[in-house]
């Protein structure tokens, strides 16, 4: 770290240059003094690399820093802890941002996408709680303050006292704030550039759960369907469906590979792969299980007036580890994915739902509608307060086609509203689709390029392989990226090698094969609109 005057300190009397190890030491440390709104900072302490496994971790943060703990009180009923760790050597003069997933509840320490990823690349790393311990939703019926702090509250001060802290330390303040993150980070992404867009210049918005209620109206709509009776959908059922998906759609784009392009341009029916009558196999499906099939493809609706509430989901990489099984099927009835984020948040707006088969997809819907959405939801188009905010800023969106947690159709239809609201979307707002991939990341499709929650890391840090280095460079230097090339690795294990690799492209454009050389190599892919001629593509 270069030396540098602590001027940011003078409120506690102290004012130094970092020269060395115990330099830092004492420059951390003293943080424990600032003082700062609403903020306690807890501890200030430097962590050598190696030497703290953070929960559930089976490795070691691998960078050496100053680790500042803190609380943060806006309310009587507030206590959002939050972390920031800054490189004592190396720092690169930025922020980067985790998320949290889920009902969030601890921070996010994750060597991918989390605050060892951040400090490992050179940036001050920072992450929160949101405002309770623990990834369930039971803090929420009887303290509306920390349902604020979860909805939106805590990840703007945990910004903001961020930002504090890293001036503080390096005497400076950081020269760009970024932020990354997937599922429930990914709202946070467009809950920060929605309701505080002075906060980031740069945001990576992965497969957001922005549009909360109708989401999770959408998990309890897939329970009610696969609760009926012998509707229950098994792992060779669901291998059933995959296959079938495939042998319908597989060869839609062009190339035979286990991937489907756009999973919209297939026309795989459910009711195809139904039992002969009063037979029921691995590879069928009975009366019951294509129609809790078609139900979850479909999607739910209002059945007052039949306008759609959410968009289905896809089937080609449905028996995938992580797919349908974790999320939708679940291997005990009620206590998977859906069941777990539908059951929890439908306990707390009034009526007070339990019963997951008594919620009325009308007026209990229109009720959260009512009461939380403008909590939890992240659903604005209109962006022009971000613009102006920076006149540089850049939003990054991606989004597994696969995606069995969230719907990838939804950060489409956001994107199609976003362009509607604003005219020069294009040159600040770019959404990448990723065939084949599951929620954050995984399935059979190349998977890895830098994001949030990823499986594994980018083949490369750099801006064709990198979303955070492709942010960086857009945000920094004005180069707007046309491709990011994700890989795909033996088994999700970068150890074992690459499997493929295949540009992901600015939608609408798609991955076209050139029509020679592997269909593993990005390199032989290019990327086109519907109307493109051979000879174009990649061009914006």
């Amino acid at each position: 770290m270069k030396a540098t005057s602590f001027a940011a300190l003078a409120m506690v009397g102290v004012g130094w240059c970092i020269s060395g190890y115990a330099s830092a030491a004492s420059s951390c440390a003293a943080l424990v003094g600032l003082n700062l709104q609403d903020t306690t900072v807890l501890s200030a302490t430097i962590v050598p690399a190696g030497s703290y496994f953070p929960p559930d971790a089976t490795k070691a943060i691998d960078t050496t820093a100053c680790r500042v703990v803190g609380s943060i009180k806006p309310t009587a009923d507030s206590d959002i802890r939050f972390e920031v760790w800054m490189p004592t050597s190396g720092w690169n003069g930025k922020f980067l941002s985790s998320g949290e997933g889920g009902f969030a509840g601890a921070i996010n320490y994750s060597a991918v996408g989390g605050i060892a990823d951040a400090i490992r690349r050179g940036y001050a790393g920072g992450s929160t709680d949101t405002g309770h311990v623990g990834g369930t939703a039971d803090f929420m019926p009887a303290h509306p303050e920390k349902l604020i702090d979860y909805g939106y509250r805590g990840k703007h001060l945990q910004a903001a006292r961020s930002k504090e802290v890293i001036a503080a330390f390096y005497g400076e303040s950081a020269q760009h704030s970024y932020f990354s993150s997937c599922s429930n980070g990914g709202r946070q992404a467009l809950m920060e550039i929605q309701r505080f867009p002075q906060d980031y210049d740069g945001v990576i918005v992965g497969a957001p759960a922005n549009d909360w209620v109708r989401l999770l109206t959408g998990f309890v709509w897939n329970e009610q369907a696969l609760a009926q009776p012998g509707a229950a959908l098994s792992q060779s059922k669901l291998q059933a469906v995959e296959n079938a998906t495939l042998a319908t759609c597989d060869g839609i784009d062009g190339v035979v590979d286990g991937v489907v392009t756009d999973p919209r341009r297939c026309s795989f029916r459910p009711e195809s792969l139904t039992c002969a009558a009063g037979i029921d196999g691995p590879s069928c499906l009975t009366q019951a299980q294509a129609t809790s099939l078609k139900r979850i493809t479909s999607g739910p609706r209002n059945p007052r007036t039949g306008t759609p509430i959410e968009p289905g989901y896809f089937t080609s990489a449905a028996a995938e580890p992580g797919a349908w099984s974790t999320w939708i099927t679940g291997p005990v009835q009620g206590f998977f994915g859906n069941g777990f984020f539908g059951r929890f948040y439908f306990k707390i707006p009034p009526p007070g739902v339990w019963d997951f088969n008594t919620l009325n997809f009308d007026s209990d819907v229109a009720g959260a509608n009512a009461t939380m959405a403008p909590i939890l939801s992240a659903i604005e188009t209109d962006l022009s307060p971000f613009r102006r905010a920076h006149p540089n800023g850049k939003i990054i969106m991606w989004h597994g086609w696969e995606d069995p947690a969230i719907t990838a159709v939804g950060s489409v239809h956001y994107l199609d509203r976003v362009r509607h609201e604003n005219r020069d979307s294009n040159d600040f707002f770019r959404l990448f689709m990723a065939p084949g991939m599951l929620h954050c990341g995984g399935g059979p499709g190349p998977n890895a390029f830098g994001q949030g929650y990823a499986t594994a890391p980018a083949l490369s840090i750099d801006p064709e392989h990198d979303v955070v280095s492709a942010l960086e460079r857009w945000v920094e230097l004005g180069v707007a990226p046309k491709r990011i090339i994700a890989a795909k690795y033996i088994n999700d294990d970068p150890v074992q090698g690459v499997a493929r690799t295949r540009p992901l492209c600015v939608y609408p454009k798609q991955a076209h094969y050139v029509g020679r050389g592997s269909t593993d190599d990005a390199a032989n892919f290019r990327c086109r609109a519907a109307g493109d001629r051979d000879d174009e593509g990649d061009d914006d």
